[in-house]
């Protein structure tokens, strides 16, 4: 994938990634096991270097240092990483990302507190029921009634 085509400007993202086989994960909120299947996670980047920063981090899979929640998952070699879908904004809408995708009926909620323990949202991980066509779609479409299409985009990744 070319890096360069990831927005250096602040914003909010949906990482979509297919886990192959089931993982099982310790974390500070418990033990995660994760069944096979398309996920979202919903992140944001403020800081310096913006998305193109922060994707490139979670797209790594030798992390010198486990950071996040979504670190643990990312890692794994039963990670696929199938697309990102953003947004530019210097608003903080990682929580109202997070809140309008838990109202969408082809994304459940799939652990509490993942990526959030420093929110007020229930989870910032969602695993799709839908087929993953129309997932993808769905989260697109969540992301740009957010932003009202202003600063929205998706990047596919080649792996």
């Amino acid at each position: 994938m070319d890096l360069s085509l990831i927005p250096r400007e602040k914003g909010v993202y949906i990482l979509v990634m297919r886990i192959d086989f089931t993982i099982t994960i310790a974390l500070s909120i418990g033990l995660v096991v994760l069944e096979p299947g398309l996920y979202a996670y919903i992140g944001s980047a403020r800081s310096f270097g913006g998305l193109r920063s922060r994707i490139k981090h979670h797209l790594t899979k030798n992390k010198k240092k486990l950071w996040w929640h979504i670190d643990y998952i990312t890692s794994k070699n039963e990670v696929k990483f199938i697309c990102i879908i953003y947004a530019l904004t210097e608003l903080d809408l990682e929580e109202n990302l997070a809140e309008e995708l838990s109202k969408n009926s082809c994304w459940n909620p799939a652990v509490r507190g993942f990526g959030s323990t420093d929110r007020k949202s229930f989870t910032h991980l969602f695993k799709c029921v839908c087929n993953s066509n129309m997932c993808i779609n769905r989260a697109k479409e969540t992301v740009e009634k957010l932003v009202k299409g202003f600063g929205a985009g998706i990047i596919w990744i080649d792996q």
